[in-house]
């Protein structure tokens, strides 16, 4: 039965990760990835223009730290020196006539995220970032998806209102896919310690160390392959207002093409964390899962035909909402049956 749900978990969770990367059918309009300086967004980016130059969808990269356009872009905008009503519209002018699949890309919401704090700019982060996202009147069909990077090692002023969200609150509320990035070298060493039951070590700036920015890394001619790469701790949530959590191992190569296919055809590179081999749970481990389960009188897992029925299910507290029937706007309904106990004292206090 472990074997049963690893799998239908590894089948979903590879489709899911494909969907995002290749932002087929909208599946998610704004992408927030977070990164450091130990980790930065760049090998992702490049793997969403790969991808969006396969499925030949037009890229607008939006440069606040870029100073030249990266290869495979489109059309570049200079925003360092812009204000925000200006990118705004050169975004929209780009987007005008263009009637096919669009992957916007910011390489920082930082200088954004300041001028948004300060209350003389006068700078609404949200309706900027929803700017940028709606289609143009020109253009109604055009699919916009956002992508854009926060570094999150680069600390902030107080916000000049104290009731108004800090930008990353306000940034992980608006997206639909918050995508966290690590460093496979660092969460090695960290799992290495955890296994000796050893406190986990700390690199760049959470060493404390005077003058140390960025914690020294072996060079990748010194490593292997299965250690090129970075892990992706994505957090997607659906429509439905259910979340999916997962981490993700991205390697840094090229892929390769599935054989008797088209020439269109690539195979999927990015896998569960679970799977790498030096991730994969050990052969004691997965005995010791076993024997718990073993003694389980009842099943864990879910039928198809039990999952439709689950979903179709209307919960209480949704009932209660409704103004027009059911609940009547939340009010307590209870229907007394025969054999409870009626009160006339109690019900009286």
């Amino acid at each position: 039965m472990a074997h049963t749900n690893l799998s239908h978990r590894r089948m979903h969770n590879i489709l899911l990760i494909s969907r995002l990367l290749n932002q087929r059918e909208g599946a998610s309009p704004f992408t927030l990835v977070l990164d450091t300086l130990e980790q930065p967004a760049k090998p992702l980016i490049k793997e969403y223009i790969r991808r969006a130059n396969l499925s030949k969808s037009h890229i607008v990269f939006l440069g606040f730290e870029t100073p030249h356009a990266p290869a495979g872009i489109d059309t570049f905008i200079a925003c360092w020196n812009k204000a925000p009503q200006q990118i705004a519209q050169a975004v929209s002018s780009t987007l005008a006539n263009l009637n096919k699949r669009c992957l916007l890309l910011v390489d920082s919401l930082m200088s954004i995220s300041k001028s948004s704090m300060e209350s003389k700019s006068g700078l609404n982060l949200a309706a900027f970032l929803s700017s940028l996202m709606q289609a143009p009147r020109q253009s109604p069909q055009t699919s916009i998806s956002t992508v854009a990077v926060y570094h999150t090692d680069i600390p902030l002023h107080s916000s000049a209102t104290p009731y108004s969200p800090d930008p990353p609150s306000l940034l992980s509320y608006l997206a639909t896919t918050i995508i966290t990035v690590h460093s496979l070298p660092i969460l090695l060493a960290e799992k290495q310690a955890h296994e000796r039951s050893l406190v986990g070590p700390s690199f760049g700036l959470a060493e404390e160390k005077e003058g140390l920015v960025i914690g020294l890394k072996s060079s990748p001619r010194f490593t292997k392959a299965e250690e090129r790469g970075i892990v992706l701790e994505v957090e997607h949530r659906r429509k439905s207002g259910r979340g999916v959590l997962e981490r993700y191992f991205l390697p840094d190569r090229h892929p390769t093409k599935v054989q008797n296919a088209t020439p269109s055809v690539f195979k999927e590179t990015a896998s569960l964390l679970d799977d790498h081999p030096l991730f994969r749970p050990t052969v004691e481990e997965q005995k010791t899962t076993d024997q718990d389960l073993a003694g389980v009188t009842f099943e864990l897992g879910l039928t198809d035909r039990q999952r439709l029925e689950r979903d179709g299910v209307v919960l209480p507290y949704f009932d209660a909402q409704r103004v027009d029937g059911g609940g009547e706007g939340g009010r307590i309904l209870y229907d007394m049956g025969a054999e409870d106990d009626f009160d006339e004292e109690e019900d009286e206090i």
